[in-house]
């Protein structure tokens, strides 16, 4: 039998050499000659825990935003190294990698995709740098939304803003908001391990009549419910990567699952009260939290860039008009259109962060603020 460097085999016999060199300096040599095997055999099963330990390297993982850094150290925590793209602050929209981080994927064996604009110009380019490198489209079939005209606040709504509340072109949220077809409620069996039919959403897949939208919406992870799927397939390919720690990464998992549809059921009953309502953002980056919650986002950019002065006096008017008393902005943008319509309502500025490290407190932050948004609304 061959014997090649890393293999369990190698370790093994590299570990007893040090142990018998050891037990040479302490016993002197010809005292260690002298013990039977059956002891030098004991103190190799005592030691070994450490030597696996020591020869276990964590797997390599390379993500693009800290909300999947996150959910991947939920599911693995020690048993990987991550590379996060994204650091905080910076946009997915406007990243790109630096040489180093490019020099550091030519080595990295998994790649967790989440479909941010960045991925679709230099994963190809990672992907011919690392043939080696498993690349894993979390985002796949996950009923994308679009950024476009139902984000923009010069739209035409209506007065009551239902028909973007329910959202039923994209979503379907009635149903979803039973978890009918997910069945959530029973993730602590989670027999399939998949749910793939609630994953792929065929009849919303290809969407093709909302195409003229614009640009896909990447900011799925901001739905509890959507994450739930993201964490399933991420598990999947985890177990199969570390075969050794599947039991504690499905565990890992349920627990994870659990907390998650707990969040969302809390998040939806905070949110119960204001269905219907909208709130004005920067960028419109909280379409599927909106959605999910049978909320409508306005965005003061339009299409990538910052409004002119007649389409900011439009804003401005229609702000008004609706009484906003909060503009929401986050940390990747410039906060000066922001502010400039915020002094002009006399309204405050609030952070909703698409990109914070930790989920759940952000998710618990975001829905704080947004009460607080329509309760400043209503008190005006």
């Amino acid at each position: 039998m061959s014997m090649h460097a890393g293999s369990p085999l190698a370790s093994r016999q590299v570990f007893c050499e040090k142990l018998l060199s050891r037990i040479q300096r302490t016993l002197g040599s010809r005292a260690a000659r002298s013990l039977p095997l059956s002891v030098l055999g004991a103190l190799a099963v005592l030691a070994a825990p450490n030597a696996q330990a020591e020869d276990s390297a964590p797997l390599h993982v390379a993500v693009s935003v800290p909300p999947i850094e996150w959910m991947v150290d939920q599911l693995a925590g020690d048993h990987v190294e991550i590379t996060t793209l994204v650091k905080p602050g910076n946009s997915p929209h406007t990243y790109d990698p630096t040489p180093r981080q490019v020099a550091e994927l030519s080595t990295v064996p998994l790649y967790l995709a989440i479909g941010v604009p960045f991925e679709q110009v230099w994963l190809p380019r990672l992907e011919k740098n690392n043939a080696e490198m498993q690349v894993v489209h979390l985002e796949e079939g996950l009923n994308t939304r679009h950024f476009g005209s139902k984000d923009a606040h010069h739209h035409d709504h209506g007065s009551g803003h239902d028909e973007h509340a329910g959202h039923d072109e994209h979503e379907d949220h009635a149903d979803h908001a039973e978890h009918d077809e997910h069945g959530h409620e029973g993730h602590a069996d989670h027999d399939e391990h998949g749910h793939e039919d609630h994953a792929d959403h065929d009849e919303h897949a290809g969407h093709d009549e909302h195409e003229d939208l614009g640009e896909a919406d990447p900011h799925l992870w901001l739905d509890p419910q959507r994450m739930q799927t993201v964490v399933e397939r991420t598990a999947k390919v985890l177990e199969a990567q570390l075969p050794e720690h599947a039991g504690e990464i499905d565990a890992n998992e349920q627990r994870l699952l659990k907390t998650l549809n707990a969040l969302d059921t809390q998040i939806a009953q905070a949110l119960a009260p204001y269905k219907g309502r909208n709130f004005l953002i920067f960028h419109p980056s909280f379409g599927y939290f909106a959605d999910r919650y049978s909320l409508a986002q306005h965005a003061i950019e339009v299409s990538g860039r910052e409004p002119t002065p007649r389409e900011m006096a439009t804003l401005v008017t229609r702000a008004k008009d609706e009484n906003i008393g909060t503009i929401f902005v986050s940390g990747q943008f410039s906060q000066t259109a922001a502010k400039r319509i915020a002094s002009s309502l006399d309204a405050e500025v609030a952070v909703l962060d698409p990109l914070a490290e930790d989920y759940l407190e952000n998710l618990k932050r975001a829905t704080e603020a947004l009460k607080a948004g329509f309760e400043r609304t209503d008190s005006q």
